[in-house]
């Protein structure tokens, strides 16, 4: 059974993103002024949300303890899997994006975070893929990330190095925009139609 989100929340989780699309897209960054508030009031209002949805069956603690788990699943699932991963000295995803989804977790909570990050993972594949060929790199870069993966557990002298040159930086930001607007779109009674 899907968690009943208000509407307010769910449409101010897309605002975040496009916002944080639009200063990905034109600085490489996804502010902290942006993320963090988010992440420190979706605790708060769910709180409220909690309180007065269920003011004697839960208590209202245990939403914001819900919102709290939801941040650090969303954000320590790319935390962990990939900004740890380090390729050439340079982290494999920025911390803007892990804040992101962390702000996502908070105020839409596990379901919407995770499915979000779906959907923005599927959408930045698609963009990648397309950008890659577009350039003419995208076989280049397909075995340049075939060596990433297996490197490790060559022997030493069959690894091969990967140059700086090799490795193209995508801006997530869009993706994360486009993939929590279809995750919101996609749930009956999110729509504003």
């Amino acid at each position: 059974m899907r968690e009943h989100i208000p509407l307010i929340m769910v449409w101010t989780c897309v605002v975040i993103t496009a916002i944080a699309a639009y200063t990905d897209y034109r600085s490489a960054r996804i502010p902290n002024w942006l993320t963090m508030p988010a992440i420190v009031a979706g605790p708060l209002v769910w709180w409220w949300v909690g309180g007065m949805r269920a003011f004697n069956t839960e208590p209202p603690l245990a939403s914001a303890v819900g919102s709290l788990i939801s941040a650090v699943v969303c954000g320590g699932v790319l935390y962990f899997g990939l900004y740890r991963t380090r390729i050439n000295n340079d982290h494999a995803v920025g911390a803007g994006d892990i804040k992101l989804f962390a702000a996502l977790g908070s105020l839409g909570l596990i379901r919407f975070g995770i499915e979000s990050m779906f959907y923005a993972v599927c959408v930045g594949v698609v963009f990648t893929v397309m950008r890659l060929a577009w350039r003419g790199v995208l076989l280049s870069t397909l075995a340049n990330a075939a060596f990433i993966l297996v490197n490790p557990v060559l022997p030493k002298k069959m690894r091969r190095e990967i140059n700086k040159e090799n490795l193209t930086k995508i801006r997530f930001g869009v993706s994360i925009f486009i993939g929590t607007l279809f995750s919101t779109l996609s749930t009956p009674g999110h729509r504003p139609f």
